[in-house]
């Protein structure tokens, strides 16, 4: 096809396409071309393609090479993406594809068909640029946890190691009264941190190792270790599962736990009582912890497992993490965890685990 043939193809294409030849010397220019660089043709057809920028003062790309001379040193496809200045000021993101033009076999020029990928090149900036904060803040978390879980909590010990030692020495009861309420206010910001540190490590994660557990023995374990606060506000925990629920779970389960006798003690009224039991659904099985609170409100029944989250009850302060924590541990085991009301007043807290993980 000859060069003037061209010349009618090519304004028939809605993509902008210019012919140069050999000396990089524009020999034809499409109306798409024209109308989006705000182009005439009388300003650079006949003109080499570096003369027309400077014409026109348009400030051209220094570090870009211009493609027609390596298609027409070896004859083969050359794409090149760069950022080209039109004539009114504006710049614009091209894909250039740029082909060797023969006659008689012979390359007497080049077609280059340029592409405006403007949008999508910006939308790719950002996107990374989006990326890259996204990593830096994910460095920040990582660096947050780590601190909490190491400096912090260590300090949070050795206070309360101090004020277990100074306890144990002081013959003052008054001032006996004030360290115990300040071994308790430590005791809750070690609660507080190594919360938040697992809520941190959870949330991070998309899968756990599983390993086969007897859940009764991690329950009845838990139990133990809340028989003293249970025991100050004269709240009875009753088991009622005593058989073994072997299942393939995360140790992370016993947060679970944790986290569900945790609130029932503290949201309980003294002298009500706590009942947990662990139920056998063939294929799965049912954790229940019920209280006999003041229940959880229709409205609030799904958002106190929302991390941060918590109902106000009076003079019971927390960070609204255990429950989020609970929820999450559910799903990495595939389960889920809710709450119903107790038909006896309070809540009724369940969490349902498959006893095999896939």
């Amino acid at each position: 096809m000859k060069i003037e043939e061209l010349k009618d193809f090519i304004d028939s294409l809605g993509e902008m396409v210019m012919i140069i030849d050999k000396d990089k010397r524009i020999l034809a220019a499409n109306a798409a071309l024209m109308e989006r660089c705000k182009f005439k043709q009388n300003e650079i057809v006949g003109k080499k393609c570096y003369r027309v920028s400077h014409c026109l003062k348009i400030p051209c790309p220094e570090d870009v090479v211009c493609p027609a001379d390596e298609v027409v040193a070896t004859g083969k496809v050359k794409r090149v993406v760069h950022t080209h200045h039109i004539k009114n000021g504006k710049k614009m993101v091209v894909e250039i594809s740029a082909s060797p033009l023969r006659e008689d076999g012979e390359i007497i020029g080049v077609i280059e068909i340029i592409r405006d990928i403007t949008d999508s090149y910006s939308f790719q900036e950002s996107l990374k640029a989006s990326l890259e904060k996204f990593k830096k803040t994910m460095e920040i978390k990582e660096l947050f946890s780590d601190i909490l879980t190491h400096d912090l909590l260590n300090v949070a010990n050795i206070i309360l190691l101090q004020s277990e030692i100074l306890l144990d020495r002081e013959t003052c009861e008054d001032t006996k009264e004030d360290l115990k309420r300040m071994k308790k206010n430590v005791e809750r910001l070690v609660n507080m941190i190594e919360n938040a540190a697992r809520y941190a490590r959870l949330h991070s994660i998309e899968s756990l190792d599983f390993r086969q557990m007897d859940l009764t023995r991690l329950l009845k374990g838990v139990v133990t270790a809340f028989e003293e606060a249970a025991k100050e506000k004269n709240i009875k925990i009753e088991v009622k599962v005593h058989s073994p629920r072997v299942a393939m779970v995360n140790p992370n389960i016993e947060s679970v736990f944790y986290n569900l006798i945790s609130n029932a003690i503290k949201f309980s009224p003294p002298g009500k009582r706590v009942v947990v039991d662990i139920i056998d659904e063939k294929d799965t099985y049912l954790i229940m912890v019920k209280d006999y609170g003041p229940g959880v409100p229709d409205e609030e029944k799904e958002s106190i497992f929302e991390r941060f989250k918590r109902i106000e009850k009076g003079t019971v302060k927390g960070t609204g993490l255990g429950l989020a924590i609970v929820k999450r541990v559910a799903e990495l085991h595939h389960g889920k965890a809710w709450v119903v009301d107790n038909p006896e007043g309070g809540s009724i807290f369940y969490v349902r685990i498959p006893k095999k993980q896939r």
